[in-house]
């Protein structure tokens, strides 16, 4: 299935991502949108099969980020996503925004067990090891989380993690439309995909008074 065409979408972090393509790309938009995923992306879907002149009508599988990130982001992209999967009958298969990232960032020489760092809020972070879950950190807790470990400052400040972190970060971010496409094609080629209705973002804390699950009479903690 490496000649599929599959539309991608990466909504996990400041910077919205679409991109069409096989294992390659043939045409991304990037657009810096902070926190306002839902005013771009499917303005973006448009604009990357304008790009590569083709129609939703060959695209013929979607993949997209499901994180760690931005809450309302990453709902943003499933959301649409899935719509789009519902609507076409088009398979679906979700990649680990981190796994995206550290594997963008290994190819510009960063250590491919780079740790994904992302803000989580005001104050806290997410922080993503390779084969692990991703984990909150609390205000204070980071730089003994990271034990000396290569880092991916994504969406941060040079001064926290330094310039070094934050340039690998950018980096990953750049890189990133191209490794999304090559982990999904890898996924689909292996004849793996999601169940659509039952995929979900990575999220690591709900934001207050939003339950964990049906069955769970109580409420997400507030961590922050």
């Amino acid at each position: 299935m490496s000649d599929t065409l599959i539309l991608a979408v990466d909504t996990s972090t400041r910077a919205s991502i679409v991109t069409l393509g096989s294992a390659d790309p043939l045409a991304t938009s990037r657009r810096d949108v902070k926190h306002r995923h839902g005013s771009h992306v499917l303005e973006q879907i448009d604009e990357v099969l304008e790009q590569a002149g083709r129609s939703l009508d060959e695209v013929e599988a979607l993949a997209v980020g499901t994180g760690p990130g931005s809450f309302t982001g990453l709902r943003v992209g499933l959301a649409t996503l899935k719509t789009i999967a519902y609507a076409r009958q088009l398979p679906l298969v979700g990649v680990m925004s981190s796994d995206a990232l550290r594997a963008a960032a290994a190819a510009t020489g960063v250590a491919a067990d780079a740790v994904v760092v992302l803000p989580a809020g005001a104050r806290d972070h997410y922080l993503a090891r390779a084969g692990e879950d991703p984990v909150l950190i609390a205000p204070g807790d980071l730089a003994e989380a990271l034990d000396g470990a290569p880092v991916l400052a994504i969406d941060m400040d040079a001064e926290l993690l330094g310039e070094e972190a934050a340039r690998a970060g950018a980096a990953a971010v750049e890189g990133m439309p191209a490794t999304l496409l090559q982990l999904a094609a890898a996924r689909l080629e292996a004849g793996e995909t999601d169940d659509v209705a039952e995929l979900t973002p990575a999220y690591v804390a709900l934001p207050r008074g939003v339950k964990r699950a049906a069955e769970d009479l109580g409420w997400s903690p507030d961590l922050r």
